[in-house]
């Protein structure tokens, strides 16, 4: 039966050029071929095209911002930052939150009927329907746990305090949003097993994806001496893992192979990193399509030491059928690949590691055919079954609940009908 969900996003979804935005984008896709969707999201002026072309998919509402997660931090995000460390909400929270887009929300639910509410990340759950609605959290990742990473990671003790205080403040909120939900939904079995034990309540996992199709590499396509690594280039968990790569690791690959180049493809590249730039480690900025880099490269590297959720990279390459190397956290959260991927934690090993792909073409070409092999289960279409499932099961689960109650009166058809 076909309902109507209000998806609630922190981003407008396209361009789907980094992990949550390319999550998004394509769950609201598969669900869209089921169900009405809207998708309701803060928005520049500068990305109304975009939700125009969204709007052959789904119905889009956008509600003006001048920021959004997508973006660079600009000064007003840094002052928001400075005011949040005295207070008792979180720089997350403080940001996040709009009295105009839950005025919007308010307003879908007095001109539509709306059967179910999804919030892409768990911290857009702080908008609440204004009547008797199941609500679902797809928990992109657990806040808390990056920020304690990232917090580690921190150079000065100052820095790490802050960054404690911060992760203590969102694992709060967290938990709250989680326990006032229907349902909570996580990418890996390792963050679902961390919703339930700080709510008692049952967490489903839904992985992320991948185009399974549209990554396949060309058979024509010539690969290069490239190692590349891919993502926003900004997000502090991969810019502290191409600090470390090479700072600690790239020298010891190029003992082996010294014409090999590295390549960082990925938007909103650091001062830093530009400045390394050479013949040798190429830094590309925003690209119009990642797909060329990695089937172009012998290699593809994910050496995060920090981050959470599961990583959008390590499924692409795998479906391009790029032989990888990843650290544990990096990997973590993945299922049924071990045989597709090469695990190292410390820059000897990781390089040891890059060095056998790049001189032993039978482990190469083993490691792609078996990351091939374990990608079709992460194709797009199956995740969003898995997440229509959830959804399905969340509104028989409410509609038993208040079967008998006076506040959430039912048609005969049993959908959820908003409250005059």
């Amino acid at each position: 039966m076909s309902r109507h969900i209000v998806i609630v996003a922190p981003w407008l979804p396209l361009p789907a050029d980094f992990g949550g935005a390319l999550r998004t984008f394509h769950l609201v896709r598969e669900l869209a071929r089921r169900d009405e969707v809207t998708l309701l999201c803060p928005a520049r002026s500068d990305e109304l095209p975009r939700a125009i072309e969204l709007g052959t998919i789904c119905n889009v509402t956008t509600v003006p911002a001048t920021w959004t997660p997508r973006h660079p931090a600009s000064l007003g995000k840094r002052l928001l930052q400075f005011r949040s460390i005295g207070s008792r909400q979180s720089f997350l929270e403080k940001s996040t939150w709009s009295t105009q887009l839950q005025r919007v929300l308010d307003r879908l639910f007095l001109t539509t009927q709306v059967d179910l509410v999804h919030y892409e990340s768990t911290r857009m759950a702080l908008f609440r329907p204004p009547t008797a609605t199941p609500t679902v959290i797809d928990a992109h990742d657990i806040e808390m746990t990056l920020l304690t990473r990232v917090a580690h990671a921190a150079s000065g003790d100052i820095e790490r305090a802050l960054k404690l205080a911060e992760a203590r403040k969102v694992g709060w909120l967290e938990r709250r949003l989680w326990a006032g939900s229907d349902l909570a939904i996580a990418t890996s079995d390792r963050d679902a097993a961390a919703i339930e034990a700080s709510t008692g309540q049952i967490a489903r996992v839904v992985p992320n994806g991948v185009d399974v199709a549209s990554f396949s590499r060309p058979s024509d396509w010539a690969r290069r001496h490239d190692i590349v690594f891919t993502g926003v280039m900004r997000h502090q968990p991969n810019s502290d893992a191409a600090r470390w790569y090479l700072d600690e690791i790239h020298p010891l690959v190029q003992r082996t192979a010294p014409d090999v180049r590295v390549v960082f493809a990925g938007a909103d590249p650091p001062s830093w990193l530009l400045d390394r730039a050479t013949n040798d480690v190429v830094v590309t900025g925003r690209v119009a399509d990642i797909r060329p880099w990695i089937w172009s490269a012998a290699v593809a590297i994910v050496p995060l030491r920090s981050g959470g959720g599961t990583r959008l990279k390590i499924f692409e390459a795998l479906a391009a059928g790029t032989p990888l190397v990843s650290t544990t956290i990096g990997a973590e959260g993945i299922n049924g690949i071990a045989d597709a991927i090469l695990c190292a934690d410390d820059p000897a090993a990781f390089a040891r590691a890059v060095g056998a792909i790049l001189s032993d073409e039978a482990l190469a070409a083993r490691l792609s055919e078996n990351g091939r092999r374990h990608v079709g289960n992460y194709d797009w279409g199956t995740i969003g079954n898995q997440l229509a499932s959830a959804h399905d099961e969340t509104v028989e689960r409410f509609v038993s609940k208040h079967r008998d109650s006076d506040t959430t009166p039912l048609d005969w058809s049993g959908r959820l009908w908003k409250k005059g």
